[in-house]
């Protein structure tokens, strides 16, 4: 059972489980939801439409689907909106705490909190799981309110619930309006690609590699239940750098213009992941490098322009 699961990560996320065989994946969606990236999945797929604040139906879907796995991704992202503080809160706690009363009865596997890299705040150096939470926006908040009411869970009632902290996600099926979206856009329509003057860096991962943690997760619930895992890449790049990379992969160059966009509170120029827990605890590691998620993109905007 998945929620958000219409969304960039999400949607990657039930492609990539159709690939492997599943056949009973359902999803939580809002009437309003827009079902575009699940176009070649949606027949495979079961729907519920219910908003995760009405409990009472919300109760009697859970009960219906019985899921032995919870992939939670559903979010409301306005970062410093001071008018969006009450939608985030309805979305991100509310909505978060009504999903884990509804499935606390049942015997569930896993239960996959997605939280976000924005909780930590700004730090000096690698940000780890056990650092102190110090956000920076309504969002990051909110963010780090679910994740702490999930740990609550995990230990109040034993049950196996995983955070998951991603950083900087791109690939197929992103955003339009995001940083690698964007200037992809530019250089296959030849136009200027607009920059902060900064140094501002980032831990760019790509989505293959956290869906790939998703999966791994799905079989080490209990065995992790109440941990914090980042999905990182543990390497920082500036956006000059991401810039210039995409240039090398696509044999393509347009004007750059620094300074074109402007600098936001929590562009800072040290953005990076400690992954050495999540390497241990799921002996995993990155598998693709900027270069390459960069290079695939940029095939698959390329061939979906639309």
């Amino acid at each position: 059972m998945i929620t958000g699961g219409a969304g960039f990560i999400g949607a990657n996320i039930v492609n990539r489980l159709l690939d492997l065989g599943h056949k009973n994946i359902n999803l939580i969606i809002k009437e309003s939801t827009d079902l575009t990236r699940l176009k070649n999945a949606i027949k495979k797929i079961n729907l519920y439409k219910v908003d995760l604040l009405d409990k009472e139906l919300l109760q009697k879907i859970v009960n219906k689907i019985n899921p032995s796995i919870i992939i939670h991704l559903a979010t409301y992202s306005q970062y410093r909106n001071q008018q969006a503080v009450l939608p985030m809160i309805e979305s991100n706690i509310k909505a978060t705490l009504n999903l884990l009363n509804s499935t606390r009865k049942l015997n569930y596997d896993v239960f996959i909190n997605t939280g976000s890299s924005s909780e930590y705040g700004i730090k000096d150096k690698p940000m780890k799981e056990s650092d102190l939470l110090e956000p920076i926006s309504f969002y990051a908040s909110t963010k780090a309110s679910a994740t702490l009411l999930c740990q609550v869970f995990a230990k109040e009632y034993n049950k196996p619930i995983v955070t998951l902290r991603p950083f900087s996600v791109f690939g197929p099926l992103e955003e339009d309006e995001r940083f690698i979206p964007t200037i992809i856009k530019s250089v296959i329509k030849n136009k200027p690609i607009k920059v902060t003057s900064g140094k501002q860096r980032r831990d760019f991962i790509y989505i293959d590699d956290v869906v790939d943690i998703y999966i791994k997760i799905m079989s080490n619930g209990k065995r992790l239940s109440g941990q914090i895992l980042n999905m990182g890449t543990g390497v920082e790049h500036s956006n000059d750098e991401v810039v210039q990379k995409l240039f090398k992969v696509t044999g393509k160059k347009v004007k750059v213009e620094k300074g074109a966009f402007p600098k936001r509170l929590w562009d800072t120029s040290h953005w990076v992941a400690d992954i050495s827990k999540t390497k241990k605890s799921l002996k995993w590691k990155p598998r693709f490098t900027l270069e390459y998620g960069l290079k695939k993109t940029y095939e698959w905007s390329l061939r979906n322009e639309e």
